[in-house]
């Protein structure tokens, strides 16, 4: 017996239990809404957390650190990152800015009026070396030339006279200027006119996984000031990170005894960090998602064995006309799928409208519909193990149970 001969009498039995079916169905269906929002938000959270930043992460270390006030510092920023680079392990060092601890995110302007902001980018700044430091490859036109750099303190009390030379990123360069090239381009942020001198691929200041997560760009300066703390950048030769980070602490606190030292980061500990409470709300989600499921299964699989329980006498009548165990196990599968596929195509409604108010309360992207046919899927195969059990004692109802009294 085929299945597709089936389909009308298991359409007439469930018309019979409407509201069971009609039950049945709306669990699914939230669980096909809810399963593939979840499954979306979990698995984007994974890819950030693996997303490049754009920097040499296995080569760089942070220094964090802090002038304490009252105490003599003898030191000088520029000190400090000359006997850094003189440490053991050490390729190079800066002052400044490092992606997922510490950047400013600022609106750019395309005029000096500053009126309208184009958009807002990521703001690295530090010392001499902060470039070279973070190992960004530039792929248009030049990197930094130390005769060309401000000064730190014209830059902080924004008296720089001439624009600072600065890197955007490809992304950047892309969204102020889509119908020209960047270089030679003078904007603005709130404070400094910024020369465009070259294009670097990528540097993420956040991972988001918004497109403006690689809207950045890189300026430099001159530093020889007393130091005052703050972070510390360290990149070290391949391989030897956690060396040359102990290393270099170890010189800056000799180069400013007055120096206190709060932590030493590696990239990795930063991502880790960063990503910390994200990735604690993903496991918290797969866990809801695992309940969920676990719920629609033990619905289909109580609503079968009912089922079962209910229809002995019409099974055993089935038997005795010929029926086999496998006619049996397969109508009550077929029901099953049946049952599934409403859920599932009405679930698609429900999964599309929770993403619209995700979208706009959350700021969430727009589901892909492959993540609602990987929930579809398996959905089906949930039901086919949860209605297996109940199918099988269904097709070992012997004939005899048709001569007896109900």
């Amino acid at each position: 017996m085929r299945i597709h001969r089936q389909i009308r009498p298991i359409l007439a039995a469930l018309r019979s239990h409407r509201a069971a079916v009609v039950l049945l169905m709306l669990e699914i269906a939230l669980t096909m809404a809810v399963l593939g929002n979840l499954v979306f938000i979990v698995y984007g959270t994974i890819q950030r957390s693996h997303e490049p930043t754009g920097v040499a992460e296995s080569e760089i270390g942070l220094i964090q650190s802090i002038g304490v006030i009252g105490q003599d510092n003898p030191g000088t920023v520029a000190g400090n990152l000359a006997a850094m680079r003189a440490a053991p392990g050490v390729a190079d060092a800066a002052y400044g800015s490092l992606p997922l601890w510490w950047v400013d995110h600022n609106p750019l302007f395309l005029d000096a009026s500053r009126q309208h902001p184009a958009l807002h980018a990521y703001e690295f700044q530090g010392s001499q070396h902060l470039n070279s430091t973070l190992g960004l490859r530039v792929v248009q036109g030049h990197d930094f030339d130390d005769g060309e750099l401000p000064d730190a303190m014209d830059v902080y009390m924004g008296k720089a006279t001439a624009p600072i030379p600065a890197l955007l990123t490809e992304s950047l360069a892309r969204r102020l200027y889509p119908d020209g090239s960047a270089l030679g381009r003078i904007l603005y942020d709130g404070t400094h006119g910024l020369r465009v001198i070259g294009i670097v691929d990528h540097l993420r200041g956040e991972l988001t996984g918004s497109a403006g997560d690689d809207d950045s760009l890189v300026y430099e300066y001159h530093v020889s000031t007393q130091d005052v703390g703050g972070g510390f950048l360290v990149r070290s030769q391949p391989g030897r990170l956690p060396e040359a980070l102990h290393a270099a602490a170890a010189a800056l606190q000799k180069a400013n005894p007055g120096h206190v030292q709060n932590k030493l980061y590696t990239m990795a500990e930063l991502r880790e960090g960063y990503f910390r409470s994200s990735l604690a709300a993903g496991r918290m989600l797969v866990a809801i998602i695992v309940i969920l499921l676990v719920v629609t299964a033990l619905g289909v699989s109580g609503l079968a064995s009912f089922w079962v329980q209910q229809r002995r006498r019409q099974i055993g009548m089935r038997r005795a006309l010929g029926a086999t165990r496998g006619d049996i196990r397969h109508y009550f599968q077929a029901e099953n799928f049946l049952i599934v596929t409403g859920g599932v195509l009405l679930g698609v409604l429900f999964a599309y409208a929770l993403n619209l108010f995700l979208m706009q309360r959350f700021e969430l992207p727009h589901l892909p519909a492959h993540y609602l046919l990987v929930g579809a899927v398996a959905l089906w195969l949930l039901g086919q193990l949860a209605v297996l059990g109940p199918a099988l004692r269904a097709s070992n109802v012997p004939p005899v149970v048709a001569t007896r009294s109900v």
